[in-house]
């Protein structure tokens, strides 16, 4: 048995040693020890050697625990039992348990050495033997970790690319369900076809307007089928060739892009039908219904170029008919005639019949203008009762034109004296025309029409009813007044008008009375009488302001004669036009004009014509008594040149009877004159009424005057018509005289 030492400290080296003795037998039988010295470092040394593992702890120890040698070396523990004392193996083992010398967590291996009596141990640290286990550790959990984050990313962006899927197929099936709501919805027909011109989609209303092809269309079906249905059932009992012509037209249609065309259906329906290619070579075409549209665009074309009430041209479309007529006559060479028509009285027959009744004359007289001229002529109305007829292609020949226009004239004015039938009445009316040609030299159709409208309104002043050619003297006329008309316009702002009085005798021959006659200074022409320019003011409107302007300075001129003794018992007549008159408030201006002037009512006259008063008999009564109630006079000018009632005549209040001058004049001459004169003065005289005979002139006339009853004069004999301060002289010499 061998025995092995405690490390001890060696004499001879000083070195620890480890003494190994053993008892030996020799062949006599005698026992020998044997005792063997080793250094601890050779131990240390061989336990190292091949040893490159970092915190390893190798020892070589006895069974009971005694520690012979250790890497590291441990001089302190040498010769000491180490703990835990390790149980002998008979082979190798591994046991997880503190190290044998720095006794930290480690994995110790032991095995027995030659003799059981020693083991060898080898320490490896937990943290140690794992590190590198730790590390590939962590290198597969971060690995496992970054694949795992690699799982859930592409996980999650499976899920996203999912759920993105979803929304597209959503938003796909959204669109599509919006697209076919939309298309369903369209006013529009719809109808997409491929390529190869099969069927793809198409709408409600595409069916709406082609129900025909309800029972045949599907995804697919060849376009130009669709076609020979429609031919067949649109073109009616033609020939299969034609049916196949008109579809191959419009299958060849398909080919040119964009196309754009309308078609009728013997329905009346007009479709308009636009072919626009697709990016793929398809087509897509839409039919949209314009019936309507089109029925509108004719009557806004109507409404714009035809007279609603006759369906005659208007006067947009005639300036063109005549612009072209014009252009054409130029080139042509040959002459045409202008007719501008208007219908005596027709505004009597609008305020008496009512509107309706004058639209009907309106409507058979333009029956009747087209009946007398050819068809290429035009008719046109201008508005109100005013026609225009346009004669083409007449003679070169001026004198020919002339003669042609003149006939056609003729016979317009033959048809217009024919009787109408207006509802249950006959009416009968006549016209008014004037005429120009053209043709000779370019023109223009405004200036035309002027021409025209200037021969007819000179028809007008002769009398109606006849036929007039336009003539350059009549505009001459028509610029001189209105040259005129702004003068007097003028006028009126700058007051360069006067009144003059003529003396009105008495039996005596003394001033009872002056009549206040209106006289215009003008810049140019000096004095203007009134009968230059009353007429004018009539027609303008003027004649109200004037007629105002009149009445006040007249009013005015009263009430400072009336300050005077020899003339303020003198009474003031002054002529009212019957515009004036009419006005609403005319009672209220008058008495205004009383209250502000202080003008004796009693002295200021009012003369009335007799048509004035006939116009509206119950209105002037009503007038006339309010006026009375003022103390204002009133009497009739002109009197016996009207038609004047006696029963009206005995109704109104009036105070005088003005005997008409055109009369007086032909006293001595005329027996018819002379009755009539007498008859006024007996019927004033019978009427408890004043008679005043105006514009005497001879003393035979102022004698037969006065042997007949009319005591009351006025005329040249005894004075022409004067300015105030002239009057007042005059006045005054007279009652010198006397």
């Amino acid at each position: 048995m061998l025995a092995i030492s405690r490390p001890l400290l060696s004499p001879s080296s000083a070195e620890m040693v480890l003494l190994f003795a053993r008892h030996l037998s020799l062949a006599d039988g005698s026992k020998l020890l044997a005792i063997a010295e080793v250094p601890v470092n050779l131990l240390t040394t061989v336990l190292v050697q091949g040893a490159d593992i970092s915190q390893l702890e190798a020892t070589i120890e006895r069974s009971n625990g005694y520690l012979l040698a250790s890497v590291p070396p441990q001089e302190s523990l040498s010769g000491l039992a180490l703990s835990p004392v390790m149980s002998p193996q008979s082979q190798f083992a591994v046991q997880t348990m503190p190290s044998r010398i720095q006794n930290r967590p480690a994995l110790v291996a032991s095995r027995p050495m030659l003799y059981n009596d020693l083991l060898i141990t080898v320490s490896i640290p937990m943290d140690t033997a794992l590190e590198e286990w730790t590390f590939q550790a962590r290198l597969i959990g971060m690995l496992s970790l970054l694949f795992s984050f690699l799982i859930a990313a592409a996980g999650y962006a499976g899920l996203r690319y999912v759920e993105s899927m979803g929304r597209a197929q959503r938003s796909i099936s959204h669109a599509k369900a919006t697209t076919d709501q939309a298309l369903e919805s369209m006013e529009s027909g719809f109808l997409l076809l491929d390529a190869e011109r099969k069927v793809i989609t198409w709408n409600r209303r595409y069916l709406e307007i082609y129900p025909w092809q309800a029972p045949h269309i599907r995804v697919g079906h060849s376009f130009e089928a669709l076609l020979m249905i429609t031919a067949v059932e649109t073109l009616g009992d033609v020939p299969r060739e034609t049916l196949q012509q008109w579809v191959t037209t419009r299958m060849e249609l398909l080919q040119h892009g964009v196309h754009n065309h309308e078609r009728e259906f013997p329905n009346g329906r007009i479709i308009e039908i636009t072919e626009r290619p697709t990016p793929g070579g398809g087509v897509v075409i839409t039919y949209q219904d314009v019936t309507r549209l089109r029925r509108a665009s004719a009557e806004i074309e109507q409404l714009a170029f035809f007279d609603p009430l006759t369906s005659l041209p208007n006067r947009r479309l005639l300036s063109d008919r005549l612009q072209q007529a014009l252009m054409t006559s130029v080139r042509s060479g040959r002459r045409g005639a202008l007719l501008f028509m208007d219908l005596d009285h027709f505004k009597t027959l609008n305020d008496t019949a009512g509107h309706d009744v004058g639209d009907m004359l309106l409507q058979q007289v333009a029956v009747r203008i087209k009946a007398c001229v050819r068809e290429g002529d035009t008719v046109a109305r201008l508005g109100g009762d005013e026609f225009v007829v346009m004669l083409l292609d007449l003679s070169p020949e001026t004198m020919e034109a002339a003669r042609q226009a003149r006939l056609v004239g003729d016979n317009i004015l033959r048809a217009m004296a024919e009787p109408f039938e207006l509802g249950d009445k006959q009416h009968r009316s006549s016209c008014s025309l004037g005429a120009t040609l053209f043709g000779d030299t370019a023109q223009d159709a405004a200036e035309l029409l002027k021409q025209a409208d200037i021969a007819m309104y000179q028809v007008k002043n002769n009398g109606r009813n006849a036929f007039c050619f336009f003539d350059p003297g009549m505009l001459t006329a028509i610029e001189a007044r209105a040259r005129l008309e702004v003068d007097l316009r003028k006028s009126l702002d700058d007051q360069h008008f006067e009144l003059y009085y003529q003396q009105q005798v008495n039996e005596e021959g003394q001033v009872v009375g002056a009549e206040a006659l209106v006289r215009w200074h003008h810049l140019d022409n000096g004095l203007v009488l009134p009968g230059q320019f009353i007429g004018l003011a009539e027609e303008t409107g003027l004649i109200l302001p004037m007629g105002q302007w009149v009445l006040e300075q007249a009013c005015t001129q009263l009430a400072m004669w009336q300050r005077q003794p020899r003339s303020r018992d003198l009474q003031l007549s002054v002529n009212v036009s019957a515009r004036q008159f009419r006005q609403a408030d005319f009672v209220d201006r008058v008495a205004r004009i009383l209250r502000a002037t202080g003008a004796r009512a009693d002295l200021l006259k009012l003369e009335l014509t007799e048509s004035l008063v006939l116009d509206n008999v119950e209105d002037t009564i009503q007038k006339m008594n309010a006026l009375k109630t003022l103390g204002v006079r009133f009497s009739m000018d002109d009197f016996g040149t009207g038609h004047s009632s006696l029963s009206y005549l005995t109704r109104l209040p009036l105070d005088q009877l003005k005997i008409d001058q055109s009369f007086v004049r032909n006293i001595g001459s005329q027996s018819t004159d002379s009755i009539i004169i007498q008859t006024i003065i007996g019927m004033g005289n019978n009427l408890g009424l004043e008679v005043l005979a105006e514009g005497v002139e001879t003393e035979a006339q102022r004698d037969f005057l006065s042997a007949h009853g009319c005591h009351l004069k006025q005329g040249f004999l005894f004075g022409p018509p004067l300015p105030a301060p002239e009057f007042i002289k005059a006045l005054h010499a007279e009652e010198i005289s006397l």
